[in-house]
């Protein structure tokens, strides 16, 4: 797992798959069989997804200037193969005898799916194609890789580049102890006194949140809000070059826009599906979003942290948190004590046993991972069977990219467990404390760990299949942080590092009481980069034109609020949509619309019981193991007996104050 021997492995891993892909086409048309064609095809390259996986994902948690130079070299040729499979009409053309023998056209259930989703695959990915649209499709694949390779790297370096070193002990009034002992141990690690405050989330959300220096929160802030947007790391230009390789192939291949050719396979069909959705929950939550923030502001007058009722960008945070002290007697750091990073680990994994009868435990590695601190872990389950194993990877590093993400390094197949990844930028040990998470690490944790168990328990014979939509492969994941709200989750494994007590009940009613504190704000923040991520890929020219920043802007003006000076957008460091060649692109909506899925869904938790397990198995049934064998939509209904109401998300995000002030709207 070494640089220099990433290109030797993928040239002998492409080799392997074409190989395998010359074998299906020289099988005659009478002589094709499911096994020969579909499922030969469905493994065809495994070997080069494994290989490129470990590669890119070393990427994501180990840069070095050596790793950047082999993905660099690696990306367009596993590109271009990826693209001339899809592209091959003689390939295509033995699926399309197969469909038509007597075995393909009476074919049912899961392998009828296979085999149709298949065909759409090689449609929508231009085998119909004349030689000359073909060719600039495998060019377009081959620009798109390196280019989203290399927005991610001017985010991460950019990133890197900025360090807030704190010397005065006085300018650290406000903050929470745990930040101020990781930013010692920062700064120690740098070889420099004081305290080193960074634009990684761990770092920066604590200072935004409750340092009293406000020309120190303004720094910090301008810092984070240029990111990647202008210098050396500027992504602006990529940006642009990269909507466009993404319409241009759109056009290519017969679809409107990229969110069409993306969306077709995905349960909203089509962009103007997704847009409509986004509009929808737009109008349940427009009014209590205005509602909140009018609240906020009157009270940031009244108390003088603002002269006139108009927001200060970087006192944003520091207010909410002042405000949620007041009218809840609550502040988040008042959990950190009790959620240590093991004690909560152990309670994620016994949530899951409880559910889904799964026993999860930490086992030795039989090598080295890529940094010491990251642990391996084993998924058996209720049957004894080793479902997968997975690194654990959640220190913040300078090489390491910022965020937390799921990644399957390996499927199960053959008999050999899955071998996946969690990883993330989570709370460190400090001052000879151990690891204590905020509630939002928690989430984090919990939510990254429903994508891991989500993908370890789909077991369809088609690797294919278990490719869930990705407007349906966040319910899993997003339904997992319910039970670390709940009194019932949080009693399983919420106890305080030092005298191992529960959260008192005090304290858990003032965190029950302010859990929909802002809540349509927050909801509309989502919301709003679900927008500028479908308008950007339906109405492409018009930013490019009119200049993305500017038109992202006005775009956005009935889903962000008015300030002192204008809030630039997320866009110049939004790696889901321009750090990956696919990623979340005209697919961020997909957040939200899971989230009406699980906000739904788990009210049959909450009427049938939070740990029961009958449910807890008719979910993972119903849900987990089915990936891809069967309509998303149907799954859902399978699990409700009915298509989802958004009420439910609704209602657990605004609170009953603000909803009587809206007219309970």
């Amino acid at each position: 797992m070494r640089p220099e021997f990433a290109v030797g492995a993928v040239d002998v891993a492409i080799a392997g798959a074409k190989k395998n892909i010359a074998a299906i086409k020289s099988v005659p048309a009478e002589s094709l069989t499911y096994e020969n064609c579909v499922l030969a095809y469905d493994t065809a390259a495994a070997e080069l997804d494994t290989v490129y996986l470990r590669i890119t994902h070393l990427a994501s948690v180990a840069d070095t200037p050596a790793l950047r130079d082999a993905v660099a070299a690696v990306a367009a040729p596993v590109a271009d193969f990826y693209s001339s499979v899809r592209l091959d009409c003689d390939l295509y053309r033995k699926f399309v005898q197969y469909s038509q023998s007597p075995e393909g056209s009476k074919l049912g259930g899961a392998r009828r799916r296979m085999l149709t989703q298949t065909l759409l695959d090689f449609e929508l990915g231009g085998a119909n194609l004349p030689t000359a649209q073909k060719e600039r499709i495998a060019e377009i694949d081959r620009l798109l890789a390196v280019k989203t390779q290399k927005f991610s790297e001017n985010v991460l370096d950019d990133t890197k580049s900025f360090v807030l070193n704190i010397t005065d002990e006085r300018d650290l009034s406000g903050l929470p102890a745990v930040a101020v002992a990781v930013a010692a141990k920062k700064a120690a690690a740098r070889g420099v006194s004081g305290w080193d405050f960074t634009l990684e989330q761990p770092s920066y959300v604590p200072f935004m949140c409750y340092a009293d220096s406000d020309a120190l929160r303004e720094k910090l802030w301008r810092a984070s809000s240029r990111l990647a947007s202008d210098g050396q790391f500027s992504n602006w230009r990529l940006m642009s070059e990269i909507l466009e390789l993404r319409a241009e192939k759109a056009s290519i291949l017969g679809r409107s826009d990229f969110a069409d050719l993306v969306l077709e396979r995905r349960m909203a069909k089509n962009g103007a599906k997704a847009l409509a959705f986004v509009a929808d929950l737009h109008s349940k939550f427009a009014v209590a979003f205005d509602n909140e923030w009018r609240m906020l502001l009157d009270f940031a007058v009244q108390k003088g942290y603002l002269k006139t009722p108009e927001m200060v960008p970087w006192r944003t945070a520091y207010i909410t948190e002042k405000l949620r002290a007041e009218k809840y007697g609550f502040d988040p750091e008042s959990l950190r004590p009790y959620f240590p990073m093991d004690a909560v680990m152990a309670g994620m994994f016994e949530v899951c046993r409880r559910l889904y009868g799964l026993r999860v435990e930490k086992i030795k590695m039989s090598a080295p991972a890529w940094n010491e601190s990251v642990e391996l872990y084993e998924v058996v389950s209720r049957a004894g069977d080793r479902l997968g194993l997975f690194y654990a990877d959640f220190r913040p590093r300078p090489d390491k990219r910022a965020g937390a993400w799921m990644n399957l390094l390996e499927p199960a197949r053959d008999g050999r467990p899955a071998l996946g990844v969690i990883a993330g930028n989570l709370s460190e040990p400090a001052d000879g404390k151990p690891a204590l998470l905020s509630h939002s690490d928690v989430e984090t944790l919990f939510h990254e760990f429903g994508h891991l168990i989500h993908f370890f328990m789909m077991d369809s014979q088609e690797l294919s299949l278990r490719n869930v939509a990705w407007d349906f492969v966040e319910l899993p994941s997003q339904i997992m942080e319910n039970w670390c709200r709940s009194r019932e989750g949080l009693d399983i494994f919420a106890r305080h590092y030092e005298t191992g007590e529960k959260i008192p009940e005090e304290l858990f009613a003032k965190f029950e009481k302010s859990r929909k504190f802002m809540g349509a704000n927050a909801a509309m923040r989502q919301l709003s980069f679900a927008q500028i991520d479908l308008l950007l890929h339906t109405r492409t020219r018009e930013f490019i034109d009119g200049g993305i920043e500017k038109t992202a802007r006005a775009a956005l003006a009935d889903f962000t609020h008015k300030y002192t000076e204008p809030v630039p957008t997320i866009l110049p460091r939004f790696t889901h949509l321009f750090g990956d060649a696919v990623g979340y692109a005209a697919g961020y909506y997909s957040y939200k619309w899971a989230e009406v899925l699980e906000a739904d869904a788990f009210t049959r938790f909450e009427r049938e019981g939070l740990l029961n397990p009958e449910v807890g198995a008719e979910f993972a049934e119903r849900i987990l193991r089915v990936g891809d064998t069967i309509d998303p939509a149907e799954a859902f209904r399978n699990f409700m007996g009915r298509d989802p109401d958004a009420a439910a998300l609704v209602e657990r995000s605004i609170a009953a104050d603000v909803a009587e002030a809206s007219g309970g709207k």
